[in-house]
């Protein structure tokens, strides 16, 4: 409801003759410093009953109005919420329709709480406006009945496996999906357990969960992954067995011992996602064809650099896609393997048992590969033998964690790894980040000033009179402002003048110089020509490129 149909309360009740003027001022006047809202307080004064009240309500939020008086609640629905939230939101479910739960307020405003039963009944919540006052009789008369049903269903000593849990989890994972979530974190606090989702990489806080269904809710999802619900004092690793509804979706579930209990996140894997071509990635026509060129070298090492999260797997599986012909054996060693790639052998590390990176390239070089793709170089024994394998004839893969295509060079003569190797086996290192889309149904247009159009004009070509977009926010991008990613790319080709220069002891600038002297874009100039198309914001790009500096 919007803010000046609440500021209408009293001229409805006017316009209505439910309450004459002189009464109205009085009660405007009796609201000043008062926490109540106006409508308990003409209830309060004898002005108007609970119900009139109600019934108004109902016209202006445009909801159905209902009597509770001598209502009878089915036992489907008693026991799907906790009494104790009921009490303290002041709302009573009391008819369930298939997959819709009835749900009756006197606030339909206080949607955090509309949600939090949605949540925890697991079933879609339609509000209907009651009186408060027949709420509060009714909890007070079900009270027993309900508390005795949640003890039945969610069970105080039984398996986790009741309904309501079981619709719980169901409706947080169907959430999360519908709301292109990546990954869900459940975080134990002193209170509550705090949901978030990660939406287009970014955190955003959901309804929290009970904290009497933490445990529940957590020895749900362990027996779902196949992980030991008695054991929450190490961190425990497992897949989530998806509903039938999610069939097309995969869950990786971890969990890590906090002081304050058990903390769970679940990563979301669309396993329908096969779209890992160049042209979903974000690069520019020019970038396109250097690296498919640069793809079909025999032999060499190319690296994709960035943070995590950056999306350098789905551009290492574009080329490998790119790659992919019967007349090349490739292999892949990952951690883990997110999505399965036809045609291509992908294994897995497995540290505990001594499979490691270093181990798996040396097993894989004896099967006889084309391309080998490592998941990440992490220390110099890796380094060492995958600059080797591309020295013997091997076009290799990898990604390494540094901020800029520069510093991967750097990141590798730190390792140790001698100059005259890295000079002769590395072909290009590319530097990604990913900044969000705008929504194309929300996005706001502007014309920026002339001081942010020369500061721009310095790195990318801009039009005369420069127009930005920035994020709104609507249903389309639940009111984010933003859907879906697209990466920019700084893309290094090791010439004849970047390897001189690498055995000359260079610094990272040096490097970043002579790159940008023959023409390599840095993540910002890329950045910077997503916000002038139109596809991001200036904030986004800013924020994403700040350690470029000013």
């Amino acid at each position: 409801m919007s803010e000046n149909k609440v500021m209408k309360l009293g001229e409805v009740l006017l316009e209505e003759g439910l309450v004459t003027h002189q009464q109205l001022m009085h009660v405007l006047q009796l609201q000043k410093g008062n926490p109540r809202k106006i409508g308990e307080i003409f209830v309060d004064e004898g002005i108007i009953t609970d119900q009139q009240l109600s019934q108004v309500l109902a016209r202006i939020f445009q909801l159905p109005f209902v009597s509770l008086t001598d209502i009878t609640i089915d036992d489907k629905v008693l026991g799907l919420v906790a009494f104790d939230v009921l009490k303290r939101n002041k709302m009573l479910p009391f008819e369930l329709n298939g997959t819709s739960l009835k749900v009756a307020t006197s606030n339909p405003l206080d949607v955090t709480a509309l949600q939090e039963i949605q949540y925890m009944s697991g079933f879609q919540v339609n509000p209907v406006v009651a009186g408060a006052k027949d709420i509060k009789d009714n909890l007070d008369k079900y009270s027993s009945a309900i508390t005795a049903a949640a003890a039945i269903k969610i069970g105080i000593d039984s398996s986790v496996d009741a309904t309501p849990i079981i619709k719980l989890v169901e409706s947080l994972i169907g959430r999360a999906i519908k709301e292109r979530a990546s990954d869900i974190h459940l975080e134990p606090l002193a209170s509550v357990m705090r949901v978030r989702f990660r939406i287009d990489g970014v955190l955003y806080e959901k309804t929290p969960i009970a904290k009497n269904l933490e445990r529940k809710v957590l020895s749900r999802i362990k027996i779902l992954s196949g992980m030991d619900v008695a054991d929450s004092r190490r961190p425990q690793d497992g897949r989530l067995s998806m509903p039938a509804q999610f069939s097309e979706y995969d869950l990786r579930v971890s969990t890590l011992p906090d002081i304050m209990g058990e903390n769970m996140a679940l990563r979301i894997l669309d396993k329908s996602f096969t779209k890992f071509s160049f042209d979903t990635l974000g690069m520019s026509e020019a970038e396109v064809e250097i690296i498919q060129k640069i793809i079909k070298r025999p032999y060499g090492i190319i690296l994709v650099t960035g943070p995590t999260g950056a999306g350098k797997t789905t551009t290492l599986y574009s080329m490998l896609n790119g790659l992919n012909t019967p007349t090349r054996n490739i292999i892949t060693v990952e951690d883990p393997v997110e999505y399965k790639l036809a045609g291509i052998s992908q294994t897995a590390i497995n540290v505990r048992s001594g499979y490691t990176f270093a181990t798996a390239i040396r097993h894989m070089l004896r099967h006889d590969p084309n391309v080998i793709m490592i998941g990440e170089i992490r220390d110099q024994e890796t380094a060492d033998i995958a600059i080797r394998a591309a020295l013997t004839g091997h076009l290799v893969l990898s990604t390494l964690h540094t901020n800029t295509a520069a510093g991967a060079i750097m990141r590798l003569l730190d390792m140790g790894i001698e100059p005259f190797l890295i000079q002769s086996s590395i072909i290009a290192v590319i530097a990604q980040r990913l900044v969000r889309r705008l929504c194309p149904h929300c996005k706001k247009e502007y014309v920026v000033s002339p001081e942010v159009r020369e500061r721009i004009a310095q790195d990318c070509p801009v039009p005369e009179e420069l127009k930005l977009a920035e994020p709104v926010g609507c249903d389309q991008c639940v009111s984010t402002g933003y859907m879906g990613r697209k990466a920019v790319y700084e893309l290094l080709q090791v010439n004849e003048g970047i390897r001189n220069l690498i055995l000359k002891s260079p610094s990272e600038h040096d490097i970043s110089q002579a790159a940008r002297a023959q023409g390599m874009k840095t993540l910002r100039q890329a950045g910077l020509a997503k916000a002038v198309d139109l596809t991001t914001s200036l904030a986004e790009v800013m924020g994403i490129t700040f350690m470029e500096g000013d």
